[in-house]
């Protein structure tokens, strides 16, 4: 089975690492999960959007090792961009909005990220708030926050390990 060498799953969860010394106490999710109640305030909610290619997959091929048979490998590189919208709730939803997001577009939050997972940018903060099931007002700040991460998939790749000519037919017969 040929899989990816970064996950989103491992693109929010360096999300969610990033956010929580913001967020003190709060818990931090992930959304569209059936049947889960919100946490209690204040938490965040994170979305994930839309995943877009950022150019097209470039490949890098490695030849086998003589004298092993003469299967190598090709690693395909495709720089992608995740968007991830996060919805703060409660209190002070307006003031944990602003403080990520002016850490996330700073130096600071790019040398915050893994290697392989790095902050591009981010919204502005909008307000947004709901009513809740019990008709009760909820504070809501929700901003979208862009990432690359720079996936790779190993695959096999058959090489000629043996060249040769039989015979050569003259162009002009």
């Amino acid at each position: 089975m040929y899989t990816s060498s970064i996950t989103v799953d491992q693109v929010i969860d360096a999300l969610k690492t990033f956010l929580t010394p913001f967020m003190p106490g709060a818990q931090i999710v992930r959304a569209q999960v059936n049947r889960v109640a919100l946490p209690s305030n204040p938490c965040a909610v994170l979305t994930e959007l839309l995943q877009v290619d950022l150019s097209v997959p470039a490949t890098e091929y490695q030849p086998p090792v003589a004298p092993a048979p003469a299967i190598g490998t090709a690693t395909i590189y495709g720089p992608s961009r995740i968007d991830v919208q996060i919805d703060f709730y409660g209190a002070q939803a307006g003031e944990f909005c602003k403080t990520v997001k002016t850490a996330f577009r700073s130096h600071w939050g790019f040398a915050h990220f893994p290697a392989n997972i790095k902050p591009l940018y981010t919204s502005d903060g909008v307000q947004s708030p709901l009513l809740t099931g019990e008709q009760q007002y909820e504070s809501r700040w929700t901003l979208t926050a862009s990432m690359q991460y720079n996936p790779t998939v190993t695959v096999p790749q058959d090489f000629a390990d043996d060249l040769g000519v039989a015979s050569i037919t003259p162009a002009d017969v």
